[in-house]
């Protein structure tokens, strides 16, 4: 199936001018429709910027003592105020930038506003596209409670994510697909499709504790890249010993050694309790990952 809607989340608190510029290439390499969602900061303790490369970044909390400093004997409290307003014209400048690339580009789109915490009005919104981009979320910024994690759960849809550091203009040319037959593997494999159809190598893999599960899952590995050749998907087989050493860490350690841009899984195969209390290859990737990640639910 074709790509014809795809979601782009950003915020004011990354450098989004790179996730815009990738979700520009797929649209118009899927002439498709992009719709972009906007994420105002928190009012308290959030990072106020622009989200345009180069535009300041500054702890909202900061402004109390600015206000402070600038006014002495005004409520400092009241003299935050003001933010809120600045904030409104800060996301207004995104919008006018993010509506010019698409004008330049010849995509059609849609503008949507969202304050932190409203997850569920995004949610809903998002069951209705083909593709979701997410960033990866800084370790640095207040969870404004749109979690990748949460999203693809909920949205039943697929979820590309992006790494905070690092520029990454393609995701599937040079691909990793985790492979080990589950309900949530299936469904990556398949929501991939559409980003995998220019593919210069895709490298599906199975990692195994041991020699037994290799040779067990060896059948369903060579009929999933079977069905990628079908496909017209340059796919080859490839099994790993885990050797006692995170599923995670080998994922990213491969997907470095191929160069890939894309790593494409099943996610949270386990309730998100269980990996939030245990630890999993979902959480662990989102945690870590240094290139662009699908992940289907």
């Amino acid at each position: 199936m074709a790509i014809a809607d795809i979601l782009l989340c950003i915020d004011p608190t990354t450098v989004d001018e790179g996730r815009l510029k990738l979700a520009v290439n797929l649209a118009q390499a899927h002439k498709a429709h992009l719709n972009t969602c906007y994420i105002m900061p928190e009012e308290r303790g959030a990072l106020i910027g622009t989200g345009i490369a180069g535009a300041p970044v500054i702890p909202a909390a900061g402004m109390v003592g600015i206000a402070r400093t600038l006014s002495p004997g005004v409520d400092p409290a009241a003299a935050v105020v003001p933010q809120v307003a600045a904030e409104a014209e800060r996301a207004d400048t995104v919008e006018q930038y993010v509506r010019a690339e698409l004008r330049l580009h010849g995509l059609g789109g849609e503008w949507h506003l969202f304050s932190p915490g409203e997850t569920g009005a995004f949610i809903e919104l998002a069951k209705t596209v083909d593709l979701i981009i997410l960033g990866q979320p800084s370790p640095d910024f207040r969870s404004t409670g749109f979690r990748p994690e949460d999203i693809v759960v909920a949205a039943a849809r697929p979820i590309l994510v992006i790494p905070y550091a690092g520029t990454f203009e393609t995701a599937g040319r040079r691909a990793l697909v985790a492979w080990d037959g589950t309900r949530e593997a299936v469904r990556a494999v398949n929501d991939a499709l559409p980003l995998l159809g220019d593919a210069e190598v895709v490298t599906v893999t199975f990692v195994g504790a041991q020699e037994k599960s290799l040779e067990q899952h060896r059948p369903s590995l060579q009929r999933i890249v079977d069905h990628l050749l079908r496909h017209g998907i340059p796919a080859k087989p490839e099994e790993t010993l885990q050797g006692g050493i995170a599923i995670s860490d080998i994922l990213l350690s491969r997907a470095a050694d191929l160069a890939a841009d894309l790593i494409v899984c099943g996610a949270y195969h386990h309730s998100q309790l269980r990996e939030a209390l245990i630890g999993g290859v979902s959480r662990e990737l989102l945690r870590h990952m240094t290139v662009p990640v699908l992940m289907s639910h």
